[in-house]
Parts: C-alpha cells; sequence; structure tokens
C-alpha cells in the first residue's frame, strides 16, 4: 500500500526509495515528518514529461515521431560539444565526426539531406531558446545537459516552422530542485593514441628505388641518382642510401604529440527552498590535439535561478559564459621525404627548393594561426498561472558571440609568405540574437474523457553579424607578426567589413485533444515571415496535422493479454528552410582586387566574387543579380508509427516509416554568361528522402542485484534528386549514353582533373561520376583491343571500359560509379549493472556507402604491390610520375564499418551511497576501440560527398573519471 514509518531518522537524513524496475529516488527529510513519494517505471518512463517546443507531453500523449535521450548515456565520453555525442544514438539522425582536430565540429542529418545550397542541419533549441544549427554548440557544457528530445517528423517539428525543416533537437539543461543542497564535481582525464600505425616511408631504399622506377616510366631522369637535382638538393643513389647515408627523419616524431593528455574539470552547486532555487557552475575543458601545436581550450561558468514570487507567479533567469581559445598547428607535413632533415648544417631550416613549404618546424618556429572566442547566452523567463487550467509564458533570449583570428605567414617557408613578402591578418567577427516570445497554453479535461491542450503564441527574433578583417602584406619588418601591420606595405592594406540584419516575425498555434486515453490529435499551423525575401514572398504558412490511436486501451487489445503498449501514429505536415544568406533578393555591389601590370588594383560594381571552380580552383565565379521573386524552400513530410511494449514494459519496439518531398530549393543556378554572371539565388528542384526507422529497447534481465538492458537502433534512409529545373536556363549536362541530366557538385579535384561529385536527376545526392576499369592492361595489343590509345594503351595502365562500345575511350564513357549515401546505419547499446558496478559497451556502424580513396595508389604500403613485367599484377597499375590519371570505379572503396565507439566500466563507492545518499562514482571509458572495416584507409567515417583525403588514424581516447555529488 506504500505505507511505512521509520523510527529514530536524523533530522539531515536522506531517504532511498526503490522498488525492482522502478527509478530509485533519494529524499532529504530536512525535518520532515511525513514525506511522500512517487516512483517511476524505469524502462520506459512512460509517463515523464517529454519536452515537445513550447511545453511538454506525457509520452505516451505524443503522437509524433520524437525521440527521447538522458545525458546521462552520454556524459561519461568527455567532448567540447554535444552534438558528435550523439552518433547513433537517435534512429533516424545520422551524425558524422570526419574531423579530429581539437574543437572539430560534426555533420548532423535527420532523416536524409533534404536541401542543394541552403541549410540542412537541423536546429537546436536549449531550454527554449532557438540558439542556432547542430554542429558546433559550444556554447553549453554537454556536463549541463539533463536530457535531449529529438523532433523529427513534420508534426512534431512544425511549430518552429522555417527553422524546423531539418528536424529540431530540445535541450534541456540542469535545474535545481525544490530542498535540494548539492555540490557535485565531476573529472575526466583523457589520453589519446592513434587506432594504428602511419602509413609512412620507413624503408628509404625501397622508396628510393620506386621513385626512380616512376620517373622512368614516365619519361624522365630519376632522382636518386647520387646527383643534384635541378633545384640543387643532392638526392643520393640507391647504393649510397644502402651503405653510407646515415640521413634519417621520422617525420611523424617531430609532427606528433605522444599520447596527448586532455582533461575535463566541472563544477555545479545546486540549492533551493519552496520558493527559490538556483544553480551555478563551473567547467574548464582542454583538448590537445595529437599535432604538437593543436590544442583548444575552453573555460565557462553558468548560473540559474528560479524564484516563486506568488504561487501562481514564478520567474527564471540564466546566464551563461563561454571562453575558448583554439591554436592550429601549421606544421602537419608528417609525410615528408624522410631522407630530407629538419636543418642544414648551419643551422637554417632545410628546403629542397624555393617553393618547398612544407618543412614542419620551419612553419612552426616562424609562423602561426591562433583564434579567440567569447560566448554569452542569457534568458529571463516568466510564467503566470491566469487560472488552474490557463498559463501564460514569456521569455526574452539574448546571445552574444565574439571572435578574433591571429595569424602570420613568414617571408619564407610557407607559400602564402613568401608570395607576399610576409602576410598577416587580423579578422573579428562578432553576432547578437534577439528572441522573444509568449504564448499562452489552456490544459483542461472535461468529463474525464475529454482533454484539451491549446497553446497560441508569437515570436520575434533579430540577428545581426559584424565583421571585419585587417591585413597587410610586404613586410619591412616582421618580428612582431601580424601585432605590426604597419611595418607593410601602406599601398598594399587588405580591408574588409561586412554588417547583416535579419528580422524571422511568427505567429504559432497548436491544438491537442485526447478522448478517453485512446484516440489523440494534434494540429499545429506557424506563420513566418523573414525579411530574406521579397516582399511578395516574406510570409509562408507551415501546417501539420497528427492522430494517434492507444489500441492497448482497447478492449479487445486487453484480452489477448500480450501488448503493454500498442500505439499507431500518423502524421502529414509543412515544414520551411530560410537558410540562406540575406539580400539574396537584392542587387549586390561588391569589389575585387586583382594584380595587373605590376601593381594591384581595385574594381567595383554590380556583381560579387561568390566563389572559384575548375581544377584547383582558377576560375572566379561572379554573382550578385537580383530575384525579387526568391521565396520559401518547402517540405512536406508524411510519417506512420507505430510503438509497441510486451513483457511488462521490458521489451519496447518503435517502427516509422517516413516520405519527405522538398520543392521550391532554395539553390545556385548557373546562368547564361552572357547576363554577365555564373550564378543566381532561384527556387528550382525537388528532393525526396524516404526511409525507415527501428528503434528496440529491452531488459533482458534484472533483479535486486543485477540488471541486463540492451537498445538497438536501425536506420535507412533513401535519397533522391527529382528535378534540378529546366534544363536549359539550369545549364543542366546530359549524359550521352543513358541522358541522365546532371550539374556538378562541390570542388574539382587536381588529381583527378574532374569533379568526383554529381546532381543527377533520378539519383541519390553526391553521386560519383567517372569511369569504369577491368583491371590492368596486360599487353598493347590488350590495350589498343579495348578502345585505349596512346600511353593509356601500354601495359601496366588501367585498362579502362569503353562503356558506350565506341571503339575509343573517352570522356563519353563516364557513368555513375559509386554512391557515398549509407544503405543504412545500426547501433547496438548493451547496459549492466551488478550491486555497485556497471558496464556498458556501445558498438556504432554504418553500411553501404562508397568512399573515393585519393591516397590508394599514394600511400607508401600500396606502392611495392604494383604492375611490372616481373609482377604482372590485375589488381594495380605501375608506377608512372606523368600519368594523368582518370577517376574511376578502381579508386572507389566499400566504407562499410562497425566500431566498438565506447565501452566504460564503473564503480559506484557503497559507503556514499548507503550511509549519506550522497554519491562518488569513478569509471574508466575507452572511445574508438576498434574498427571492422574493409577500408584501406585509416578511418572510413568521412564527409557526406564520400571522399577520403589521408589524414592521420581515428584517436583511442582512453578516460578516467569521477563523479562525486555531496
Amino acid at each position: 500500500k506504500g505505507d511505512y514509518s521509520l523510527s529514530e531518522v536524523a533530522p539531515n537524513a536522506v531517504l532511498v526509495f526503490s522498488f525492482m524496475g522502478m527509478e530509485t529516488k533519494r529524499v532529504e527529510v530536512n525535518n520532515r515528518s511525513r514525506i511522500n513519494v512517487v516512483l517511476q517505471d524505469d524502462s520506459q518512463l512512460l509517463d515523464a514529461a517529454v519536452v515537445i517546443g513550447y511545453g511538454t507531453s506525457r509520452k505516451s500523449d505524443l503522437t509524433g515521431s520524437v525521440a527521447s535521450i538522458s545525458a546521462k548515456k552520454l556524459n561519461d565520453t568527455p567532448s567540447h560539444s554535444i552534438d558528435g555525442l550523439l552518433q547513433g544514438r537517435v534512429a533516424g539522425v545520422q551524425v558524422i565526426n570526419d574531423s579530429q582536430d581539437p574543437g572539430a565540429s560534426s555533420v548532423i542529418r535527420i532523416r536524409g539531406n533534404s536541401s542543394l545550397n541552403a541549410s540542412n542541419s537541423p536546429l537546436v533549441v536549449v531550454d527554449g531558446f532557438p540558439l542556432g544549427e547542430a554542429g558546433d554548440i559550444k556554447q553549453i557544457n554537454p556536463q549541463d545537459i539533463v536530457s535531449m528530445e529529438v523532433l523529427k517528423d513534420a508534426s512534431s517539428a512544425a511549430i518552429y516552422g522555417s527553422r524546423g525543416a531539418n528536424g529540431v533537437i530540445l535541450i534541456t539543461t540542469r535545474k535545481a530542485g525544490e530542498n535540494i543542497n548539492h555540490i557535485t564535481v565531476r573529472q575526466q582525464t583523457t589520453m589519446s593514441s592513434f587506432t594504428s600505425d602511419l602509413d609512412l616511408w620507413r624503408d628509404p631504399v625501397l622508396m628510393a628505388i620506386l621513385s626512380n622506377e616512376s620517373y622512368l616510366n614516365g619519361g624522365l631522369t630519376p632522382l636518386y641518382t647520387g646527383t643534384a637535382s635541378a633545384s640543387g638538393i643532392y638526392y643520393p643513389s640507391v647504393e649510397e642510401l644502402q651503405t653510407t647515408w646515415n640521413k634519417f627523419t621520422n617525420w611523424d616524431d617531430i609532427v606528433f604529440r605522444n599520447h596527448p593528455v586532455s582533461n575535463n574539470t566541472t563544477l555545479q552547486i545546486s540549492s533551493g527552498n519552496k520558493r527559490t532555487q538556483f544553480i551555478a557552475g563551473a567547467n574548464y575543458y582542454t583538448d590537445n590535439g595529437m599535432y604538437k601545436e593543436s590544442a583548444y581550450k575552453k573555460a565557462g561558468a553558468n548560473f540559474s535561478v528560479s524564484h516563486n514570487i506568488f504561487d501562481n507567479l514564478t520567474i527564471k533567469m540564466s546566464a551563461n559564459y563561454i571562453h575558448s581559445k583554439k591554436t592550429y598547428d601549421l606544421g602537419t607535413s608528417y609525410g615528408r621525404n624522410p631522407i630530407f632533415p629538419v636543418y642544414n648544417e648551419d643551422g637554417s631550416f632545410f628546403q629542397y627548393s624555393a617553393s618547398d613549404y612544407y618543412n614542419p618546424v620551419a612553419i612552426r618556429n616562424t609562423s602561426y594561426n591562433n583564434g579567440k572566442s567569447d560566448d554569452f547566452l542569457g534568458y529571463a523567463y516568466a510564467e503566470w498561472k491566469i487560472l488552474p487550467e490557463l498559463t501564460l509564458k514569456g521569455q526574452l533570449d539574448y546571445k552574444h558571440g565574439e571572435s578574433i583570428s591571429d595569424a602570420y605567414y613568414a617571408k619564407k617557408y610557407t607559400e602564402s609568405g613568401t608570395f607576399n613578402n610576409g602576410y598577416g591578418y587580423i579578422s573579428n567577427w562578432k553576432d547578437d540574437k534577439i528572441v522573444a516570445e509568449t504564448y499562452a497554453t489552456y490544459d483542461k479535461l472535461f468529463a474525464k474523457k475529454h482533454h484539451l491542450k491549446a497553446m497560441l503564441g508569437y515570436s520575434y527574433e533579430h540577428y545581426q553579424t559584424r565583421s571585419s578583417m585587417l591585413g597587410a602584406v610586404d613586410f619591412v619588418n616582421e618580428t612582431l607578426g601580424n601585432e605590426n601591420l604597419e611595418a607593410g606595405n601602406p599601398e598594399s592594406y587588405r580591408i574588409s567589413n561586412s554588417l547583416t540584419r535579419t528580422e524571422l516575425v511568427s505567429g504559432m498555434a497548436r491544438l491537442n485533444y485526447i478522448y478517453n486515453d485512446k484516440y489523440l490529435a494534434t494540429f499545429t499551423a506557424r506563420l513566418d515571415g523573414s525579411s530574406k525575401f521579397g516582399k511578395d514572398n516574406k510570409y509562408a504558412f507551415f501546417p501539420s496535422g497528427a492522430l494517434s490511436w492507444k489500441m492497448q486501451n482497447e478492449d479487445f487489445i486487453k484480452k489477448l493479454n500480450i501488448f503493454d503498449i500498442l500505439k499507431l501514429r500518423v502524421s502529414y505536415g509543412f515544414s520551411g528552410n530560410q537558410g540562406i544568406s540575406a539580400y539574396q533578393t537584392l542587387s549586390r555591389y561588391g569589389q575585387h582586387k586583382y594584380y595587373n601590370m605590376g601593381s594591384w588594383v581595385t574594381a567595383i560594381g554590380p556583381g560579387y566574387q561568390s566563389g572559384y571552380t575548375g581544377d584547383d580552383y582558377r576560375y572566379a565565379l561572379w554573382a550578385g543579380i537580383a530575384n525579387s521573386s526568391l521565396k520559401w524552400e518547402t517540405t512536406g513530410q508524411f510519417d506512420i508509427g507505430l510503438e509497441t511494449a510486451f513483457f511488462k514494459r521490458r521489451l519496447n519496439i518503435t517502427f516509422d516509416y517516413y516520405d519527405k518531398q522538398t520543392k521550391d530549393l532554395l539553390r545556385q543556378c548557373n546562368i547564361a554568361p552572357s547576363s554577365g554572371y555564373d550564378q543566381m539565388w532561384v527556387n528550382d528542384g525537388k528532393i525526396q528522402n524516404r526511409g525507415i526507422e527501428l528503434t528496440i529497447d529491452g531488459t533482458i534481465y534484472r533483479n535486486n542485484d543485477w540488471n541486463i538492458s540492451g537498445t538497438l537502433v536501425y536506420s535507412r534512409n533513401r535519397n533522391k534528386v527529382k528535378s534540378l529545373g529546366n534544363t536549359i536556363k539550369a545549364g543542366l549536362k546530359t549524359d550521352p549514353n543513358t541522358g541522365m541530366q546532371y550539374e556538378y557538385y562541390g570542388a574539382s579535384l587536381g588529381q583527378f582533373r574532374g569533379y568526383p561529385n554529381l546532381l543527377a536527376v533520378g539519383k541519390p545526392m553526391y553521386v560519383f561520376y567517372g569511369y569504369k576499369v577491368k583491371g590492368i592492361v596486360q599487353t598493347y595489343a590488350e590495350g589498343l583491343s579495348n578502345g585505349l590509345v596512346g600511353s593509356d594503351a601500354y601495359p601496366g595502365e588501367f585498362n579502362y571500359i569503353d562503356t558506350d562500345e565506341s571503339g575509343t575511350v573517352d570522356e563519353n564513357d563516364r557513368t555513375i560509379i559509386g554512391d557515398p549515401n549509407p544503405d543504412f546505419c545500426a547501433s547496438l547499446a548493451l547496459n549492466i549493472t551488478w550491486k555497485n558496478m556497471d558496464f556498458g559497451v556501445f558498438f556504432n556502424g554504418v553500411f553501404g556507402n562508397d568512399v573515393l580513396d585519393c591516397t590508394k595508389f599514394t600511400k607508401p604500403s600500396a606502392l611495392p604491390k604494383r604492375w611490372t613485367e616481373d609482377n604482372p599484377t590485375n589488381n594495380y597499375p605501375r608506377l608512372n610520375t606523368t600519368r594523368q590519371t582518370k577517376l574511376s570505379d578502381w579508386w572507389i572503396e566499400d566504407g562499410s564499418f562497425v566500431r566498438i565507439q565506447n565501452i566504460t566500466f564503473g564503480y559506484t563507492v557503497p559507503v556514499f551511497k548507503t550511509t549519506t545518499g550522497h554519491r562518488c562514482r569513478i569509471y574508466l571509458s575507452a572511445d574508438n576501440l576498434y574498427t571492422f572495416t574493409k577500408f584501406d584507409g585509416y578511418d572510413p567515417e568521412v564527409s557526406q560527398k564520400g571522399i577520403y583525403s589521408g589524414g592521420y588514424p581515428r584517436l583511442r581516447k582512453w578516460t578516467l573519471g569521477i563523479d562525486f555529488t555531496f
């Protein structure tokens, strides 16, 4: 019945309430004689409050696709940002951590990419504050986060209108509780190391032999002959390397740290009584990268207070400040020739030629690039319960960020410094965001069967950025670097600045209706007005609707005695995207500096340089033509989901199918050169994303001492470009064999002198386009018979396929050769607790994606496998330093992998747990322990375009942590 009595209880004691299968609660007595506690189900927290945007809902009453994750599952992994920690945790959410540099950001996608040139990142909302796009939310300490909700379908995300087109991640931070006084210390110390050996030349003799062979096959004079090269550098002969040569440099020892150590310390103080609760915290985080000079440091403090002025009026205020500093290591050439020394005999830095800009020690000692930033977040919140069923809430949010970048590139040893006779700059950037929102919520139960909940609100957002850059070249004296820009040539100062302002005005409404706790309906609408669009298209309306049926509450389902939960839900709705820069509807003026007849000239006029294209980005692109009809990009999404639970909720299964259709794509379209421009912003094209999501969560075994549970997450998304607009107006190309319409996407690769990725109608985004290869040419006659000409027909060259059977291999033989989009993603988390010990292991996998490995025939481990007359392999070509390699499927590899992403072992000290109610947990965590993959490079996890260029192995991180609350 829940009745209990305890004698001789100290006034400051702590009561611990527990029951098998329920969440344990600890409550301080605080001189009270009567304490009532309600425990919640530990398996799913079915009736717990879930944040849904401008309100909360019981988990069982959700009609949309909302995933909830507790941050305590992630806090054992140190990180400067929460984004990357979401990887593999939520079905339908793809997180790519393709950079391991300190402070690097992640790429997050919810249910695929829906846009070409506008934003694809989900919105992050922290405690009701729409902070910005996911990817690098450094302003919030992950240790301060309590829970996260991911709004995936249109019904749940449409309440955020234009900002919810790519999904929404809601973050709830830690708050103080009533009559709870705690001090919490969390300490994490992390040591990093490579997960695999570096692929470098350790045998200079073999390196020299293969280099000479490559030069000879290319018709050039070999280097390693015991003579000086054209640049004046002496290259020893192979025989000399075998006998007397003793100069050898291990560049990886010079470039990399040996097991760098990082730190993460968090202190929190919380206290509260019936009227007032507050929490204050501080965090210091350091991440020392593998490169000796690379580092990221972050220090922050936060304070939050809640005060009940009256029983029906509560105010809350919060402030968060973060200071960070990032140091870039510019000397990263660890693959440098090992026979090159660091220094000349006179002590100066060695260069093998005047254009040798790759001596890492020289660069590190003469140049630098550092960045610092400061961020402030604050909000004030008031909640007035006008009537028992009517609540009015208002919130004012403010964000300020500013950063400064300092860089100097010396006259010698760096390319930009040499070309400019010294180059330095100071770059400043700052932004300010103000968001004011007010909304009223009406919540009432009628006749015990009709539950009505309605919300009506208004939102205003003002955003402003300012930036400036001061640069100088041709330095008379470079002792002070960029701290003395006046030392540069006054006729060549480089100055730029910008100012951008945008506004967003919105009205939103939501209606929830529940009948007899069986039938649920949700209708949401939002009207957004953005200053980014023309006067006739500023406003757009985004409605959505959802229905849900709790079938487990029907008598005929109850009689089956099978389902604890059987819930069907279906939704459809629209959301918009305005994720482009401001002023695209207006004619733009710009300026451009170019070098002419021995001096710099500044041209000013209509248009501006929007980027570069072509091999090595040699051609400038011009944009700035007005398009007053530019309007919102719109995504319509259908979702149907089924939620089930069995065996007293010990087994929970959630399944979703979705279909997203995005039209009126905001994209930069190629236009006729006769217009004087290269590109123009338009609404053109369609993209489709279809997929399924499956989450299986279960308690495998449980008793008073043991609890074994696991979670399996599976996601499959199929992406397709359905339209790229009018063929002629958009300047689309046509494949001569299939009639496929396409345009190039991304950057050209100089290695292949071509664009690897396409946007092709009827195909997934970013597919690879090139030639097909059937092994290696073994005889010259074979090469000629297969349509190859010139040197391409020689034995040992790639045997390209004459796809169109024209008799000659040329550009018309190109076709789709790969798809960087995965077939599916999956993860498995297993957790075991036994008494005071806990153990967890997390596997994450990506399957079926192709990767373009640009290093496949450039790394030392591959070159010895080359074709020769004595080794007529069909797998690798011959060495040829002058070969112009075509992009082909030979360079495409399977990027599938399964990674042991995290293993954690923890121990909760029982003396604290049982005698005081306080907590002390010590744990050891290992991240990126091992990766199972057929991929031949360091790491198959690359950018969404699927291009791998080397880098260094993924880091294995060992973390020793302690959480202490008293």
